[in-house]
């Protein structure tokens, strides 16, 4: 997983991360469960990126964007057109990196006490 963060990971700016993760959910069909969890978990990780007001550590700050970038991508290492296991290689990246992460994002959340998010 390590390798594939690094690989992916790329300085950009945080406004065309969202667009290019907006166009990007905007062609995912939340048809299986583990994509609506994948949807809910790359959502929570621009959430937390994005908030100006909120000091995350670098390393989550680069592993929440690879992880963004690698779900962005459609040719990644099973392509997202294969239909039910096309996201099941982002899914997997993603929630390495919520579970990496963990302390980080308890950390954001037990400082956001009124976090409301419009995932589908």
């Amino acid at each position: 997983m390590e390798a594939k963060l690094s690989k992916y990971y790329r300085d950009i700016d945080i406004r065309e991360l969202g667009r290019l993760f907006e166009e990007k959910l905007r062609r995912v069909s939340p048809t299986m469960e583990y994509v609506r969890n994948l949807i809910l978990d790359a959502k929570m990780l621009y959430r937390i990126l994005s908030d100006e007001e909120f000091d995350l550590k670098e390393e989550a700050k680069r592993d929440f964007v690879s992880a963004l970038l690698y779900f962005i991508e459609d040719k990644d290492s099973i392509p997202d057109r294969i239909p039910m296991i096309g996201y099941w290689d982002d899914y997997k990246l993603v929630r390495y990196v919520k579970e990496k992460h963990k302390e980080e994002i308890n950390r954001y959340f037990s400082q956001v006490k009124h976090f409301i998010a419009n995932y589908f």
